[in-house]
């Protein structure tokens, strides 16, 4: 996974979100100044000889209206839905039971009402509220005429029909509420999981940017470095072979000798900041190439400047590797010659490259001194190498025994 991978930002709205229908705080609070407006204005032009006070009929619809501005909208917009609902609703069914009495024109105040009952209770107690307001002007016209079934042949059909209607809306767009409720979570969910997938992914790709860095440090300086200071003593060795020199050439014999002696020890110097950054940075994975034209020049160059007598074969017909598997066997190849080199102090490593049935080989054996594999092995080699082709599913042999020579055997899959 790239470790630049986009952290998006969390989408507008994600959160606990208030009721979607609670968004336009304005068109809600448009809505409720309208129908307040045309409820007054019905009530105080309305001819209706069974009004007993259309005066005080709006006056406690002005309440009902000052109760929603001073409490209820405040309470709507925090998406409250305990006993303070209940509260709210109690105080509202007294204004407009109150302005009913008065006026039975003011029973049209409902259209504004029940909308309310929804937003401050679940959908089951929003309808029984709204039950109780339908039937406030059943109760109040049979109270004012005593003629019961009056009354209800007038005002039932339409309170009925307010309470159907009103419970398959509200319970309606209730569900619409939960369901974006849920959405919400799962976004909100999304972009935390997104953000900790983003945050893994740069942890991991910083961790393989600093291996791959340590195994180019590794594999190409510090072997690089370790081959400067052999040849360096090499050459010194070749200079003290030099016997007797007229005096005018030993003073430059002598310089010469104090010149490798610092190149060597700038060399090791650098070898040792380089083996402080492997084992800072910890590396792996590298650059790929032809891969037995590749292991046919490492094999080659180890035998350069040294005694070493070195040979490789080929069993199997080539074939393009994926190049991560390339670079695992290249390097490996590479790491198992600088340890020859450097420590083995071989006569003869043979290296062997086979394509087998959806395997790779890699075998490089040695006649030196061998090691005794049961020690835990120093520094970053070995270790690097093992890791790096497990990172590939593959499997790292070590064979030695102490004056027998060593055999490394590194095994991929195709």
């Amino acid at each position: 996974m790239s470790a630049d991978l986009p952290v998006e930002e969390q989408p507008t709205g994600v959160g606990r979100p208030s009721h979607e229908w609670l968004r336009g705080y304005a068109t809600w609070d448009l809505y409720y100044a309208v129908a307040f407006t045309a409820t007054v204005a019905f009530v105080l032009t309305l001819d209706d000889t069974t009004a007993k006070s259309q005066s005080l009929s709006t006056v406690m619809l002005v309440c009902c209206a000052a109760w929603y501005v001073g409490y209820g909208r405040a309470l709507m917009r925090a998406d409250d839905e305990s006993w303070r609902g209940l509260f709210y609703l109690g105080v509202l069914l007294a204004f407009f039971t109150a302005a009913d009495t008065f006026a039975s024109a003011s029973s049209i105040a409902l259209v504004m009402i029940i909308p309310q009952a929804y937003w401050t209770l679940r959908p089951l107690h929003a309808t029984g509220a709204v039950v109780v307001f339908a039937t406030v002007p059943v109760v109040v016209d049979t109270f004012r005429t005593g003629a019961v079934i009056q009354s209800i042949a007038d005002q039932g059909p339409p309170a009925l029909l307010i309470i159907i209607f009103s419970a398959l809306f509200g319970t309606w767009t209730h569900r619409i509420i939960e369901q974006s409720r849920e959405r919400a979570d799962l976004i909100e969910q999304l972009a935390s999981t997104r953000a900790e997938l983003a945050e893994a992914s740069k942890r991991a790709g910083v961790a393989g940017e600093r291996e791959r860095l340590a195994g180019e440090i590794h594999d190409a300086i510090a072997q690089g470095l370790s081959s400067i200071v052999m040849l360096v003593q090499a050459t010194g060795s070749t200079l003290d072979q030099l016997g007797q020199l007229p005096p005018e050439q030993g003073q430059s014999l002598d310089r010469a000798r104090q010149q490798l002696d610092l190149v060597a020890r700038t060399a090791r110097e650098s070898l040792a900041e380089a083996g402080a950054l492997v084992e800072a940075l910890r590396p792996t994975a590298l650059d790929a190439a032809s891969l037995p034209e590749a292991l046919r020049r490492l094999t080659e160059r180890a035998a350069e400047g040294t005694g070493l007598e070195t040979a490789f074969a080929l069993h199997g017909e080539a074939e393009t590797l994926p190049v991560a598997v390339e670079v695992v066997i290249l390097r490996a190849t590479q790491e198992a010659l600088a340890n020859v080199r450097k420590h083995a102090k071989a006569t003869r490593v043979d290296v062997m490259l086979r394509y087998g049935q959806g395997r790779v080989t890699v075998r490089v054996q040695d006649d030196g001194t061998g090691m005794d594999t049961t020690r835990r092995p120093h520094g970053y080699g070995l270790v690097g190498m093992r890791r790096r082709v497990e990172q590939v599913g593959g499997s790292r042999q070590l064979h030695s025994t102490p004056g027998e020579g060593t055999t490394v055997l590194v095994e991929v899959p195709r």
